[in-house]
């Protein structure tokens, strides 16, 4: 996994636009399942983990609306998606 350069939190200079994101999106069909896998990735967030992985950083902060959440609540796209992957 790609871990943040050593640098990143201390200088205050860092360009976070040259970290390579991992992209990700997750659907789910309902509000319900939307808020509990928030409610999960706050818990990982708050857990004892080392977040100097950039994917690991990513998800742990997914329960946040201003992180560019990848949550997507979409009933119709969960269940076409659920037919093909079976």
């Amino acid at each position: 996994m790609k871990r943040y350069p050593k640098d990143s939190y201390t200088n205050p200079n860092f360009d976070w636009s040259k970290i390579k994101w991992a992209k990700f999106k997750i659907v789910v069909p309902t509000q319900s399942d939307a808020k509990e896998l928030k409610e999960a990735f706050r818990h990982i967030h708050d857990a004892n983990i080392d977040t100097n992985y950039v994917a690991v950083n990513q998800l742990a902060h997914q329960y946040q609306d201003d992180s560019g959440c990848h949550i997507i609540v979409d009933k119709k796209a969960y269940e076409s998606l659920n037919k093909t992957n079976l």
